[in-house]
């Protein structure tokens, strides 16, 4: 009688012998198939792991290699009396194979979310009346006269204006102002009744009102704006083999990243595979540089002002200042900042100096600090600590990437690396392809060299100067250009593949 006959033939109709030899059949042909299924979910796990491409290829054969030795020990096993041992070791195996083809294709799928340059970004526009004004909606302004500002972000503007239109079914009495000095004002004394303004704006507005958001109110904030971005066309750099630089982007504000507001954080940080070497060059917050705004105005600016004409205005800035082509941008914010620090299971920051933070109750020890993500953005917030304010804070954030970069290189990345991207991926965006971040990642993880990061910070003198975009008169640092044209030479001596260290 033959196997596939006699696995199929009822009981009664066989002799012992056959039935025994039935049993048999079945047990071999069940953990086969066990194995057959260990075999192409094994098979999915490594095209997925392949995919993904972060995984150092000596790593990548121990693995496979690993893997074959299993499956044919799982599958002779089923001809021998360790056939159920084979069967249990497949059915474990394919458990962990197919979470870890869930984990990877998650992986992929949050990379791909970060690495997906947004299309449209969404502008919050607010009708504002002075706190003491009787209107309470927008209706109640319908007669009311409205300022806006016509130099800057016009378009927006006039779109808001016919939004508004449309709800009160009149059109509205407008008159523009050339900057925000002048709007501001002509609210305070009562010229205008109200005033629209893009929410983009409101913080450096508040840098010279204080008493801004006390002073006024918002009678409507219905009205958003979908705006086409520009985006920042990456280098075609091969991170592997080629010097690069990353502009490193911290925004101010919390909850998903946009691609405006005001950058507190602006580090170039630039990277030599060869060698190994990395410099991050901080510069303040309120230099005072030239800036380009949307329609390609340029007026002498604080650098934080540029981001609200996008990264790319943060980037212009950057170039012109330093000379230097920036290849790529990472921007992040504070609830990115917390959660990516989480995600890596917390990080080591050396502090230059101890001190007690404004923004949390905890005092930072000088050297060695572990934190999680809350006390590191704490960390990089503080400058009212510091007698040199910005300066300090400058270097103190160059030290909490310093420490995001030792922990995101360590071979604890690979465990973590599902759980960093999914934590950031609507609080963080860039423009370096996927491939340009899985390809440092696995250049990372196949060698032994840590990263000798070194840092710079560029500085200046404080005074009061004109905005000349905004309109009004701010607290700026003036370059000292002596010190640029250091951080440039620093910069050209990580791309030549010079090693040094900065005392």
């Amino acid at each position: 009688m033959s196997n596939i006959k006699l696995l199929f033939s009822g009981s009664s109709s066989l002799t012992p012998r056959e039935k025994k030899k039935k049993r048999k059949l079945w047990n071999r042909y069940i953990g086969v198939s066990l194995v057959i299924i260990q075999i192409i979910i094994s098979i999915m796990f490594l095209v997925a792991l392949f995919h993904l491409n972060v995984i150092p290829n000596k790593y990548l054969i121990i693995l496979i290699v690993v893997l074959v030795l299993i499956t044919a020990f799982n599958l002779f096993s089923q001809y021998t009396k360790a056939n159920i041992l084979g069967k249990i070791i497949a059915v474990l195996l394919s458990i962990v194979l197919l979470f870890g083809f869930l984990f990877v294709s998650k992986t992929s799928n949050a990379l791909n979310d970060i690495t997906k340059p947004a299309t449209v970004n969404t502008t919050g526009i607010s009708v504002i009346v002075l706190s003491s004004d009787p209107a309470q909606k927008l209706s109640d302004a319908q007669k009311y006269k409205f300022g806006y500002n016509s130099a800057i972000d016009k378009s927006s503007t006039d779109i808001a204006v016919t939004q508004i239109n449309e709800k009160l079914g009149s059109a509205i009495d407008t008159t523009g102002y050339a900057d925000w000095d002048t709007l501001v004002n002509a609210l305070y004394n009562h010229e205008v009744k109200a005033i629209i303004l893009n929410e983009t704006y409101r913080s450096a507005i508040e840098e010279t009102y204080i008493d801004f958001g006390t002073k006024t109110k918002v009678i409507d904030d219905s009205i958003s704006i979908e705006n086409q971005n520009t985006a920042v066309a990456p280098s075609d750099i091969n991170v592997s083999t080629d010097a690069f630089t990353i502009y490193i982007a911290g925004n101010d504000q919390a909850g998903a990243i946009a691609s405006t507001g005001r950058n507190d954080v602006n580090i170039i940080a630039t990277f030599n595979p060869k060698t190994k070497q990395a410099l991050l060059v901080t510069t303040p917050r309120d230099y005072y540089i030239p800036v380009v705004d949307w329609v390609g105005n340029t007026g002498l600016e604080k650098l934080t002002h540029a981001g609200n004409f996008g990264v790319q205005g943060s980037m212009t800035a950057l170039k012109n200042l330093y000379g230097v082509n920036l290849d790529y941008y990472v921007k992040i914010n504070f609830t990115g900042t917390v959660g990516i620090v989480n995600a890596l299971g917390g990080i080591t920051i050396d502090s230059e100096v101890g001190f007690k933070s404004s923004f949390i109750p905890y005092t930072f020890v000088k050297g060695q600090n572990n934190l999680d993500g809350e006390k590191t953005l704490a960390f990089c917030r503080e400058r009212y600590a510091f007698a040199n304010g910005d300066f300090q804070r400058g270097r103190d954030q160059m030290a909490a990437v310093k420490g995001i970069i030792a922990k995101a290189s360590s071979p604890a990345i690979i465990t973590n690396y599902s759980a960093v991207l999914n934590s950031v991926s609507s609080l963080f965006g860039t423009n370096m392809p996927a491939d340009a971040i899985t390809s440092l990642i696995k250049d990372t993880l196949d060698t032994s060299t840590p990263w000798n990061i070194q840092t710079y910070d560029v500085s200046g003198s404080t005074a009061t100067r004109r905005c000349q975009l905004y309109g009004f008169d701010a607290s700026v640092v003036l370059p000292d250009y002596s010190t640029v044209n250091t951080a440039v030479q620093y910069m050209n001596k990580i791309k030549s593949g010079e090693t040094f260290q900065i005392k």
